[in-house]
């Protein structure tokens, strides 16, 4: 099974009280802004919407599609299963 560790995500929405949607941003080879997003499948109780998190767990993928305005779009939906989850401390806490 692969493992899979993600730094400075943000929570982008909470998905029930199965999991929680995040993303993390970086800067691709042409300079141009990009995003990674992932499920991260864990009880949502205690996060928020705009919460940074460390995530460590097992890797999961598969390809999905749906019918976009260009006709059908396929791209890879990534999971993490069994994660572990931390809050990353924020600057602005008075601690």
């Amino acid at each position: 099974m692969a493992k899979i560790q993600i730094q400075g995500a943000t929570v982008n929405r909470l998905i029930s009280d199965k999991g929680l949607a995040v993303s993390t941003s970086f800067t691709r080879r042409d300079g141009e802004p990009g995003t990674e997003k992932f499920t991260v499948w864990t009880d949502p109780t205690g996060y928020t919407v705009g919460d940074v998190i460390n995530v460590v767990g097992n890797l999961s993928v598969r390809v999905d599609e749906f019918e976009g305005d260009n006709g059908i779009i396929h791209y890879a939906q990534v999971n993490v299963n069994n994660p572990k989850v931390e809050k990353v401390a924020s600057e602005e806490m008075p601690f």
